[in-house]
């Protein structure tokens, strides 16, 4: 396992607010991939989304407003997409790219045993399917694409877009990026592939960090099974979510870790690094052992770019909460966002 030094960039955090559960009771869901659409909407994708039409699988939802504020509304209910927990498909990453949105999705087989822990359900065979902000059809859709995932197997079983601003205006080149661990919760290993922007669907055109040179700079494969990690951490490593913050140009990663194996009542660990590239070298900011509290187990942190401050070090962290009977009963399974700011050396 690697060893993590403590950033020399960012002190820490300090927690500035309160956790705000998200007010109405019946929207419920979990993971909340996300990003800061052209249109100045947030779009989400909520798993085993429980309102509305969609009872399970997952669906496109829309964050409407500020972090304290905001409305929640069904965007397209996704009613192909079908399967409770690991049996069917789960988001993993959402970006948007010069108007399009792109949704990553895994366990398009449904369960799988995982490499870590036989009691995780998911986190393989991943897939992208695209659409324009105000259209409603997603391409391909899902009949069409047969069962075949373009990322089989767990190595990339989880894309989680890189995002970089509004409509990724801040993008450092021309390429897309997206990392992925190697099990929905408690994984171990990170990878970073990247696609052309304009080749985001063709799974030909990906390529993966498969070795360094002396310099620090990556090498690249489009062979996935070359590609090899950028962070090891391990069963440390939960669905991941990375953004570029241009006000202090860092690269910041959150993870999570359960101390139970897919269990919701056991509590949960909260990962931050940072790093000034988007292969690394990865630096530990914060962290937090039972996060929230044991009784919460939150899990899926996001970073939701339209709600950073001008600062760029104040921000609002997003994320689900405990999917267990408890937590239905005590209406957890939901969004919740709390407030931070980056202390920066």
């Amino acid at each position: 396992m690697d060893i993590i030094k403590k950033s020399d960039y960012i002190a820490g955090i300090k927690w500035e607010s309160e956790r705000l559960p998200y007010p109405e009771l019946d929207i419920k869901g979990d993971t909340f991939p996300m990003t800061w659409a052209d249109d100045d909407e947030i779009y989400a994708s909520s798993g085993d989304p429980l309102w509305g039409e969609t009872p399970d699988g997952l669906d496109v939802e829309k964050f409407s407003g500020g972090p304290e504020n905001y409305k929640i509304t069904k965007y397209n209910h996704m009613n192909d997409y079908k399967g409770w927990g690991g049996g069917g498909p789960k988001p993993s990453g959402m970006i948007c790219v010069d108007g399009v949105l792109y949704l990553a999705f895994q366990n398009m087989n449904g369960m799988v045993r995982q490499p870590f822990s036989d009691k995780s359900q998911h986190g393989s065979d991943a897939a992208i399917v695209h659409t324009a902000p105000r259209w409603n059809n997603w391409v391909p859709a899902l009949p069409n694409l047969g069962g075949k995932p373009m990322f089989p197997g767990y190595r990339f079983g989880g894309p989680a877009f890189i995002n970089f601003g509004k409509n990724n205006e801040n993008a450092r080149d021309n390429f897309v990026y997206a990392v992925s661990g190697d099990q929905w919760d408690n994984g171990s290993n990170l990878r970073l592939g990247r696609v052309p922007k304009e080749k985001i669907s063709d799974v030909l055109e990906w390529e993966w960090v498969c070795a360094f040179k002396a310099s620090g700079e990556p090498v690249w494969s489009k062979d996935l099974m070359a590609g090899i990690p950028v962070l090891s951490r391990y069963r440390q490593i939960g669905l991941p979510e990375m953004v570029y913050l241009a006000g202090i140009r860092r690269y910041i990663l959150l993870t999570w870790a359960l101390h139970g194996d897919f269990s919701p009542d056991d509590g949960t660990d909260l990962f931050i690094y940072e790093s000034p590239e988007p292969w690394g070298p990865f630096s530990l900011v914060y962290f937090e052992e039972n996060w929230e509290t044991k009784e919460f187990t939150p899990y899926c942190p996001r970073l939701p770019l339209k709600w950073v401050e001008p600062d760029g070090v104040s921000c609002w962290i997003q994320f689900s909460g405990n999917w267990g009977s408890v937590g239905q009963e005590n209406n957890y399974y939901r969004s919740n966002v709390r407030k931070f700011k980056l202390l920066m050396k």
